[in-house]
């Protein structure tokens, strides 16, 4: 017969299909009711102050990331596996649902080249399942990679999707053997079991095929039906929480104006509260971000504390919430002392690297910083380091020095200061971690001789330049940051410049998504899009090289900027110059170290992971390490020093030997 004519009976030996959508919708019923509870949950949530406008947006977002499984992919044994299993259930679905048209709905859609597709199509996504479900067995029960969560409530579903599996494909067998399929080669997988029946009789051959029909037909409806209460959660919760991300840049945090809180005529003290708390002050966002983690480590995998020995982890953190949200009946529980440690928040370098890496676009960074502001506008509890720079901070306008000394280095470098009403076209906003250190000076230097040489009007703020307050905001003093973030803004709308040129990506990142909410509208310029930019106008020639050089990719520069290709731009152009790149590079990027409070903050780790990345550049066989933020430099510096390489690993800042009449060091 023409495979134009080819089907099969459908429901061959089964009665009382009614009692299957009985179950159905006992099935359906359980899983709205478990759906229902974790939408209850998320509700009792704060209110998020995000923009939720660009649905269409958002859902073509989910849906490219639900079949593309580009996340997921990111991890290659696990998102193999991962995407056997989740295609594969995709066709069985569909095969099941043209069953039930044909069968329930008079329609004739499962015969001919539509049988054979779908036919050919199950039997090798039931294999693929099977496969699937034997890699990831392997890899829970056998490899046991330490980030990786093995709990009984992570595998059954597991273990439930497998004899799915194997039961759909035994009812296929029996079919074959005591029906006969003149199209069995399209059943291949199913019907290569038809052997093991053959011994049966007829009637032995029907009632065992009737149970396993109904053994499979029970064991599908009860996954459906736990769907919301295991393992496989997150087929539910991680898509409503990548349809209900955070577009905003990474380094844009949400936050409450303290001083208009403070300043409200209907301010109740007895109930301020700035920061997470306890459970009862979790966003919805926060609660739905728990529900959705798949405690799949991938986190933990890329998150420099816990790669050098802390206690910490972003996944614990995650798990934490979870445990404090679970105890709710009791009240709101407490998280920091509660179900997290005392001290846990401190090791987080708010470096993105768990943010970048999660499959569930979960949002490590804003809920740390927010567990940050309650220990330390709350509880004023934090480190010593931390305090004392924080002090320095309030009381002189930078965590570093006297002003004094910002503005006699400025009137040497021969800049103009840009006075209040006066006008230029790029205004340098130097940064605290380049102006106070004498070693750091040069790039500001550098800059400031490439664009008079080239013709820009460079204007500073000199005096009025104070910090950006990026150190107190990742720290957890709120209300430090507001208050010198406003001063700040202030300053500038004084002043009329066409963009703000940065060195430092922390400035960067703090002047461009975080002073919106002071008023503050600027177009940004980091130093390497700069560099770019004059090297791509022929307005600046590199003269010289670096000879093997790999470039660190500052977090907020890369990850939270999308800043990765301009310094390499700018250090390909230098002749002599032989780019390479370190193992963790662009997005992956290893933190330096001084993220989150560290330039300030020792927790004596038991490997530095300054270390950690110098050793990097040296697997990789450079004598140069090109940076691009004046604190990567400090904190790798530091550690060149430390591993005594002085004489073999310069660490540079991309702008040095571009300026007319500077020489690159030699020297660390």
């Amino acid at each position: 017969m023409p495979i134009s004519e080819a089907t099969r009976e459908l429901n061959w030996n089964v009665s009382g299909t009614w009692l299957m959508y009985l179950l159905f919708v006992a099935a359906v019923a359980v899983m709205a009711y478990g759906i229902w509870r974790h939408i209850a949950r998320w509700r009792k949530g704060r209110p998020l102050p995000r923009k939720k406008s660009g649905w269409g947006g958002r859902l073509a977002f989910m849906l490219g990331e639900a079949f593309g499984q580009r996340r997921v992919r990111g991890s290659a044994f696990p998102g193999l596996f991962h995407s056997f299993i989740f295609f594969s259930f995709i066709v069985l679905t569909i095969t099941t649902t043209v069953v039930m048209l044909d069968e329930d709905f008079g329609t004739h859609l499962f015969k001919g080249y539509f049988y054979a597709l779908l036919s050919v199509g199950s039997e090798i996504g039931g294999l693929l399942i099977l496969v699937g479900v034997a890699m990831a067995a392997w890899r829970r029960w056998m490899t046991r990679p330490s980030t990786l969560e093995t709990r009984f409530a992570e595998t059954w579903p597991l273990i439930l999707l497998f004899f799915m599996v194997i039961t759909g494909f035994l009812v296929e067998g029996l079919r074959v053997s005591a029906a006969g399929d003149p199209w069995r080669g399209l059943s291949f997988a199913g019907a290569s079991l038809a052997p093991l029946f053959g011994g049966l009789s007829a009637d032995a051959a029907a009632a065992t095929h009737k149970a396993l029909w109904w053994i499979h037909t029970v064991l599908a409806m009860g996954w459906i039906a736990s769907l919301p209460f295991g393992g496989f959660r997150h087929i539910l919760a991680l898509p409503a929480n990548i349809f209900l991300r955070k577009t905003e840049a990474h380094g844009k945090l949400v936050h409450e104006d303290i001083e208009a809180m403070m300043a409200d005529p209907e301010f109740d003290e007895a109930n301020f509260q700035v920061g997470v708390g306890d459970s009862g002050h979790l966003t919805w966002k926060q609660r739905l971000d728990a529900d959705a983690c798949v405690r799949c480590g991938r986190c933990e995998e890329q998150c420099p504390p816990f790669l050098t020995g802390h206690d910490f982890s972003p996944k614990r953190m995650v798990l934490g919430l979870q445990a404090a949200m679970d105890a709710e009946a009791g009240g709101p529980q407490p998280i920091v002392g509660g179900t997290l440690g005392a001290d846990f928040v401190w090791p987080c370098l708010t470096c993105m690297a768990c943010v970048e890496a999660c499959p569930a676009f979960i949002e490590h960074v804003d809920t740390f910083v927010d567990l940050r502001r309650n220990e330390v506008v709350m509880k004023a509890q934090l480190p010593a380091d931390a305090a004392a720079a924080l002090r320095l901070m309030e009381t002189g306008g930078n965590p570093f020095g006297s002003q004094s000394e910002r503005t006699d280095w400025i009137s040497e470098t021969g800049a103009r200061v840009l006075g209040p009403g006066e006008e230029c076209e790029l205004l340098y906003f130097i940064g605290c971690a380049t102006t106070f250190d004498p070693e750091k000076r040069h790039i500001a230097e550098n800059l400031i001789a490439i664009a008079r040489d080239a013709g820009v009007d460079l204007a500073v703020l000199g005096q009025a330049e104070t910090c950006c307050g990026d150190p107190a905001r990742v720290m957890g003093q709120e209300y430090l940051y507001q208050t010198i973030g406003k001063q700040q803004a202030a300053a500038l709308a004084e002043r009329k410049f066409g963009k703000i040129l940065t060195s430092c990506p922390h400035c960067y990142n703090a002047l461009k998504h975080e002073y919106e909410s002071f008023g503050g509208d600027y177009e940004l310029i980091h130093h390497s899009e700069f560099l770019k930019d004059l090297i791509d106008g022929g307005r600046l020639a590199p003269a010289g090289g670096g000879g093997k050089t790999v470039f660190h990719d500052p977090c907020y520069l890369g990850r939270y900027q999308r800043i990765f290709d301009a310094p390499r731009d700018v250090l390909k152009a230098a002749p002599d110059t032989a780019l390479s790149e370190m193992k963790n590079h662009g997005p992956t990027s290893l933190c330096c170290g001084g993220g989150g409070g560290h330039s300030w903050i020792d927790l004596e780790p038991e490997e530095r992971i300054n270390n950690l990345r110098v050793a990097q550049a040296r697997e990789a066989g450079a004598d140069t390490l090109a940076v691009a933020c004046p604190f990567c430099m400090q904190m790798l510096k530091d550690s060149v020093k430390l591993l005594d390489l002085d004489e073999t690993l310069k660490v540079v800042d991309i702008s040095e030997g571009l300026a007319s009449g500077k020489d690159t060091p030699t020297a660390n």
